[in-house]
């Protein structure tokens, strides 16, 4: 396999991210030294040379297309990327350690939201808004590359005219690519714009406001400020973030349907009701226990609770972490945090974790599976929805699911080997692979409070929860195959 036309697009990517650091870079000239102009402007500059050349030397040299390209461009787009992102904070000294900002990079590309800064105070403008920015090219690209370049390896069955929204590709081909970009990015941009605007006529302040919608609708965890989100004191400011926290756990291609108004379409697709109820249903829960706890019934409270759970379960169920309330994170116990941690939100979604889609397909099985066992000669089709599961469908979910906790037991066991309590190293693994790095620091206030926080860890376990983000970007189908030398051969 002939790897030019990867190196054509990868070149893209990386202009991509050079002409992005401009925008916190227009941030540090306003309220940031000069130093923090230099620390965006001068790895603008180096990437932004590095992307021209592969793209003038690379082009119309080689047609994108095939599995094995696809492969190789999300390999080295998810490793590469956070590279080249990683050089504001390294250059700004926040943070300054080479590793550190690697993990820092790869945390917001990744959507995951673990974070190694501390005393976010004292930290300049222009690095919050590169981490929010990092996190919101990431949900974008973790969109695109669902739809245009990992095709069946990502699991799912969808039906053709569902797909056809998105562009989709069993392929992968620079025209998908194309197709997906001109389809995905206006929707996800004019979703960003609208969440910036409920949160600041809401009472959050302008700058706060702009980082939050970035990382809402890529459900990443950064938080522009210490502390948790009801610090701000705005009830309809949570209410609304738990919807965007929501829409980014849900499939772009049912809310795509829904704007275009296929509503047999949006009817065919059960997965998004099952998380809206499964939001609904947790925030109600979680907002009984604040009650409970507080023990005050005024209406204003009631309210307030109600908010403040809703955006807590979305926090959770859609892997976005967002740091809502301590109160709120301590209601959760352990090994529930963990389950939902590895469930995660819906396919085509920027969500993490296994997907809510391949539970329901394994719980589905199960329930046949036993059927038989009363009825042998019973023909029992399996459905999802409008969508037919067939054998591959069902043996896909089974083999993600050996995967995901071979990895992630794995890496526990690499990060309890620096020194971390391997309750909280399983947590740790969990919440790199699903997408979800808040959850560790949840937990760990409560759980395991002499446990190390991500910026007081080891470096090789800081490699290796790095490592285990960029697994769960990579879907673990794609991931295996990667491994597969069979596959490259063939």
């Amino acid at each position: 396999m002939r790897a030019v036309a990867v190196l054509y697009i990868l070149g893209w990517a990386l202009a991509t991210v050079a002409a992005a650091m401009l925008i916190p870079a227009s941030f540090a000239v306003a309220v940031d030294s000069i130093a923090q102009v230099q620390a965006f402007v001068f790895p603008a500059i180096a990437v932004g040379f590095l992307a021209g050349g592969m793209i003038i030397s690379f082009k119309s040299r080689e047609v994108f297309a095939g599995r094995r390209q696809s492969l190789l461009l999300l390999a080295l787009v998810w490793f590469v990327v956070p590279i080249a992102g990683a050089l504001p904070f390294y250059t700004s000294g926040f943070p300054g350690n080479a590793i550190a900002a690697y993990f820092e990079a790869v945390s917001g590309f990744t959507t995951t939201g673990a974070t190694v800064l501390t005393n976010l105070s004292d930290v300049p403008a222009s690095i919050i808004v590169w981490r929010a920015l990092l996190q919101w090219i990431g949900g974008l690209a973790t969109l695109i590359a669902l739809a245009a370049l990992l095709g069946p390896l990502s699991g799912s069955a969808l039906i053709d005219r569902q797909l056809r929204l998105i562009g989709h590709s069993t392929q992968g081909t620079a025209l998908h690519l194309k197709e997906a970009i001109r389809t995905i990015t206006p929707l996800y941009t004019a979703l960003t714009i609208v969440c910036f605007i409920a949160l600041s006529v809401s009472g959050i302040p302008a700058f706060d406001a702009f980082s939050l919608s970035l990382s809402a609708l890529s459900t990443g965890g950064f938080m522009p400020r210490d502390g948790t989100f009801v610090l701000y004191g705005a009830p309809m400011a949570e209410l609304f973030l738990a919807v965007f926290m929501g829409i980014g756990a849900i499939s772009i291609i049912w809310i795509r349907a829904i704007f275009q108004m296929r509503w047999p379409l949006v009817r065919e697709i059960r997965e998004p009701i099952w998380i809206i109820w499964a939001i609904g249903l947790s925030g109600l829960v979680l907002a009984i226990g604040l009650i409970v706890r507080t023990g005050e019934t005024d209406l204003m409270t009631l309210l307030h609770s109600l908010t403040l759970g809703l955006a807590s379960a979305a926090s959770i169920i859609s892997t976005s972490g967002f740091a809502i309330s301590h109160q709120t994170n301590a209601l959760i116990p352990f090994m529930v945090l963990l389950g939902v941690c590895m469930i995660g939100g819906g396919r085509f979604s920027t969500a993490g974790g296994l997907k809510v889609y391949r539970i329901a397909t394994m719980l589905r099985q199960l329930g046949r599976e036993f059927r038989l066992l009363v009825y042998p000669h019973g023909v029992r089709p399996s459905r999802h929805g409008a969508e037919s599961l067939d054998s591959e469908v069902i043996k896909s979910a089974w083999i993600t699911l050996t995967a995901f906790v071979l990895i992630i037991g794995t890496l526990a066991l690499i990060i309890a080997w620096t020194g971390v309590p391997f309750s909280g190293a399983l947590l740790a693994a969990t919440g790199s692979v699903s997408n979800i790095g808040p959850a560790y620091e949840f937990a760990r206030v409560t759980d395991f409070p002499n446990a190390p926080t991500y910026a007081q860890m080891s470096p090789v376990a800081q490699i290796a929860i790095s490592a285990g983000m960029i697994f769960g970007r990579v879907e673990i189908l794609a991931l295996l195959s990667i491994f597969n030398v069979i596959f490259w051969r063939n």
